[in-house]
């Protein structure tokens, strides 16, 4: 979260590098509409702040374990660190994301400054051809604008000050819940001394494990990893390689000048439309739905279609009576796939397709694309039930 002034801001030190994590979540169904590399999940702020840097080991060595009779405790080392952005007035650096999933890791690198509650990045380089270009926060409103696209989105989340931070409070308590902190030894980052505070979560935990490197001087994190098995399991790394504290920033950083000839869209209106049948909903989306046959004992629920970035989506949500759920959605081509393709591939009626086991819960998903659509069954169902459903789809 970006921070608000003063006292006001606990919490959003750590919260920003883990916003980034978020978008993992954001990648079923109506929450695809953007893409998940894309989207900042709820846009409840600002940043996918990010940097590459020439860092030490993640902590001691065995050779150099440091003085722990000094090191703080771990419970309240995190303490601080949710409120760090009390102790800066600005900041700005340059700081390197990478996330990894399945062995392939995607890295991208921006410049970012922050005051108050304005917050601003601008891409330097990146592996994602879908990162925007810029982003600007000015307290509840976002704009992220892609270049290539000509394209510039406005988020406003309607919060004032008081609302942001009771916001962020709630965000960094959901993070943090459930872990036990531990203070690791010592690092340097961005050629600053930090501490390395280890954090492990237990089964009910929104991550299995993270790593902060807090700055000893300020307590603001300094480098974050963190991993989780949301759906598949993803390790993310937001890290400073340079970083300065209290320089003056100019308010007009923090000013986003919409070009003359751009394309402007409201976040508000990127949201799925609900209809009430299939036939409806086909009148808004530029494809034929899929008239899926489902078994017997599920019915339709609801079915959603909208237009994001990438293009259009419908889905159909269908339950069975013991709440069992099922799922269909088509996306044109230029959506990102919701599921990795890293699962076992089938062949479906002359239609390789990828099945896939998704981490965590007991949900199976089919992907395949067919006729420059992508088609997702997903349920908690026997895959040979997911594959009729498919089946019925595949012409």
């Amino acid at each position: 979260m970006v921070p608000i002034d003063g006292q006001q801001g606990a919490g959003r030190g750590v919260v920003q590098g883990f916003r980034y994590l978020f978008k993992s979540c954001c990648r079923i169904d109506s929450c695809r509409q953007m893409t998940a590399r894309k989207l900042i999940p709820a846009l409840t702020v600002a940043l996918l702040v990010v940097t590459a840097g020439c860092l030490g080991g993640f902590g001691p060595t065995e050779e150099d374990p440091g003085d722990t009779e000094d090191l703080p405790d771990g419970d309240e080392l995190l303490e601080q660190s949710m409120e760090a952005e009390s102790n800066v007035d600005t900041l700005q650096g340059v700081q390197t994301t990478t996330i990894t999933t399945d062995g392939e890791t995607v890295e991208t690198k921006m410049e970012v400054w922050q005051s108050g509650d304005q917050y601003r990045a601008e891409l330097l380089e990146t592996e994602n051809p879908e990162e925007f270009d810029v982003m600007v926060v000015d307290g509840s409103e976002t704009w992220m604008y892609d270049e290539d696209e000509n394209r510039a989105v406005l988020a406003d989340l309607g919060l004032d000050a008081e609302a942001l931070e009771a916001f962020g409070e709630e965000l960094s308590d959901a993070i943090f819940a459930n872990m036990s902190a531990t203070v690791d030894g010592t690092d340097t980052v961005a050629d600053r001394d930090v501490y390395v505070l280890e954090l492990e979560g237990d089964g009910d935990a929104l991550y299995e494990s993270a790593t902060l490197w807090v700055d000893q001087e300020t307590h603001y994190p300094l480098k974050q990893e963190a991993t989780t098995s949301f759906l598949q399991e993803m390790t993310t790394t937001v890290t400073f390689e340079t970083v300065t504290f209290d320089e003056p920033i100019d308010d007009e950083r923090f000013t986003f000048d919409v070009p003359d000839d751009a394309e402007v869209v409201e976040m508000s209106e990127l949201g799925p439309e609900q209809y009430d049948s299939i036939e409806a909903a086909e009148e808004a989306v530029p494809f034929d739905p899929p008239r899926p046959e489902v078994p017997d004992e599920y019915s339709l629920e609801t079915v959603t279609a909208n237009e994001a970035l990438p293009g259009w989506t419908a889905s159909m949500q269908y339950q069975a009576d013991d709440g069992s759920l099922l799922s269909v959605s088509v996306s044109e081509a230029g959506n990102e796939p919701v599921f990795d393709a890293d699962g076992e591939t089938i062949e479906i009626d002359g239609v390789d397709a990828v099945v896939q086991e998704l981490p965590g819960s007991d949900m199976t998903s089919i992907e395949w694309e067919q006729d420059g659509l992508t088609y997702t069954v997903s349920g908690d169902l026997e895959t040979d039930d997911l594959v009729s459903v498919a089946e019925s789809i595949i012409e």
